[in-house]
């Protein structure tokens, strides 16, 4: 009756104790690996902190916010609070909830985009993709249990940022919206851990290389499995 109760916790180096999700997404990824290792290729770790991912992830997306918020400023001018507060308080609240909200919403949207792009290289489609919460940073997560593409993946990972903060600060800056363009901006930095995986990818060298692409069971990241191309 205790049994289930008393299981024995899995707890990884950095004091992380594993979910059910996890043990079995491991489990599964251990037999892919060792599939893929039998099959001549090489694994090699892609992953980030998530100290890395808030602070170096961050940095990269400032280029993109600042384009953003220069072509809004220079469209329709810098926008004037006091006024808004002097003529209309409710709407200016009504502003921040709205922001606030939208927030939450988009960062369930944000791995829903994951999952979809990334259906497309999954060897089973959508039930390859899986979604959940990480109580710990309270966030939610999406995650492919299937080996993807170089491209593939990429484009998964981009994508979310991409129509959620790039695509809709395009749109706040010709419609004049401020309130899209704080969504968007918001929008672009939480991509911050996308845009340094990808960017770690892009500068992985992987040329004439055979390249199977797996998202880490349990930590930020991926794994890359090499070997050098056969000659035909």
């Amino acid at each position: 009756m205790g049994d289930e109760k008393n299981k024995e916790k899995i707890t990884t180096s950095d004091g992380h104790v594993l979910t059910e999700a996890e043990i079995k997404r491991q489990a599964a990824f251990d037999e892919k690996e060792k599939k893929l290792l039998e099959k001549g290729y090489e694994r090699k770790d892609i992953q980030i902190s998530v100290l890395t991912a808030n602070f170096v992830g961050i940095l990269l997306t400032l280029p993109f916010v600042a384009i953003i918020v220069a072509g809004y400023i220079l469209r329709n001018g810098w926008p004037d609070f006091h006024k808004v507060l002097d003529e209309n308080s409710v709407l200016y609240f009504v502003g921040i909830g709205v922001i606030m909200v939208s927030s939450i919403v988009l960062a369930v949207v944000h791995e829903k985009i994951h999952g979809w792009f990334w259906t497309i290289g999954a060897e089973n489609g959508k039930k390859d993709i899986e979604f959940g919460f990480q109580k710990e940073t309270l966030t939610p997560y999406c995650t492919c249990t299937s080996p993807l593409s170089k491209p593939i993946y990429i484009l998964g990972s981009m994508m979310p940022m991409t129509i959620l903060g790039v695509v809709l600060g395009i749109v706040s800056i010709f419609v004049g919206s401020f309130i899209l363009l704080a969504i968007s901006v918001i929008q672009i930095i939480g991509g911050a851990g996308d845009i340094l995986i990808t960017t770690m990818l892009l500068f992985h060298k992987t040329k004439g290389k055979d390249v199977v692409l797996l998202d880490h069971p349990t930590k930020i990241g991926l794994v890359s499995f090499e070997k050098e191309k056969e000659n035909a």
